[in-house]
């Protein structure tokens, strides 16, 4: 069968939200590549006669013509390589499910749609997390998308990974990515906290996406936070961070921050 391929620059910022619409539409093939100058190309494959998705027909695609599902598929496996997440740990992108035991590596298949933790609010929430996760934490992964933050966690000592999102897709990316890596990570579908009893409590709580749903339930996170613990949150674009700071004031304090270009994450701590 022969496949018409499709491509845009995009910025890194839509990046997040085309592979949020391509979840809902179930629409999976198509990926990301970053290139050497850090723009972000968007890669779309349609079969022959196949229509774009709503969510993609304003997009001004470039229609590089017909190729067969080997020439796109090797394209995408090319894009594979290991890179550097934070401090020390490094991502080892696979076709395949196959162990991977360091402590120093995270094994990961990212499929077409699914990023691997080269955008910037990942590795901002990574960067932190490695700061602050002490051995022996509990901790809470609220929207864990492919589960590079749990396993990170349990990879740097946390003795306890609870990961939540509504997205069966996501959980499945989850416990599979765990199951690579040779951690054990609970796996629970919840909107948001809404899968969370009254009582528990968590050393280390992790939210890594786009302010306006860190919006939704920012302030019910300190019900869940064990004295001394640390929250993290990312994904925040720098014209919304005015918003998210006055929503955690009354509660937290800002103890830490990360930033590349136009994205910030946070350290809190309760006051």
């Amino acid at each position: 069968m022969k496949y018409r391929h499709l491509v845009v620059g995009i910025k890194e910022e839509q990046r997040d939200l085309f592979e949020a619409w391509s979840w809902e539409e179930g629409f999976m093939n198509l990926y990301f590549e970053e290139l050497p100058d850090m723009t972000v190309t968007l890669h779309v494959i349609l079969a022959e006669g196949e229509e774009l998705p709503e969510f993609l027909t304003e997009v001004e695609f470039v229609d590089l013509g017909f190729s067969s599902e080997e020439d796109w598929y090797e394209k995408w496996r090319q894009t594979l390589r290991p890179f550097s997440l934070c401090g020390g740990i490094t991502v080892v992108p696979m076709e395949e499910e196959r162990p991977v035991e360091s402590l120093s590596e995270i094994g990961l298949i990212p499929g077409m749609a699914f990023g691997t933790g080269l955008h910037e609010s990942t590795r901002l929430a990574a960067s932190l997390i490695k700061k602050v996760v002490r051995s022996g934490d509990r901790v809470l992964d609220v929207g864990c998308g492919t589960g590079i933050l749990s396993v990170l966690a349990m990879k740097c000592g946390a003795s306890e990974a609870i990961a939540l999102d509504i997205d069966e897709h996501a959980l499945e990316k989850t416990r599979e990515t765990a199951r690579i890596n040779g951690v054990s990570v609970e796996v629970v579908k919840s909107d948001f906290l809404s899968a969370l009893s009254e009582g528990e409590s968590f050393d280390l709580i992790i939210a890594n996406m786009i302010a306006e749903l860190l919006e939704r339930f920012a302030g019910d996170l300190k019900r869940f936070l064990r004295k001394n613990g640390s929250i993290v949150l990312s994904g925040i674009y720098k014209e919304k961070i005015r918003s998210i700071s006055k929503l955690i004031d009354e509660d937290f304090t800002i103890d830490d921050t990360e930033e590349d270009g136009d994205w910030k994450a946070l350290l809190l701590k309760e006051r």
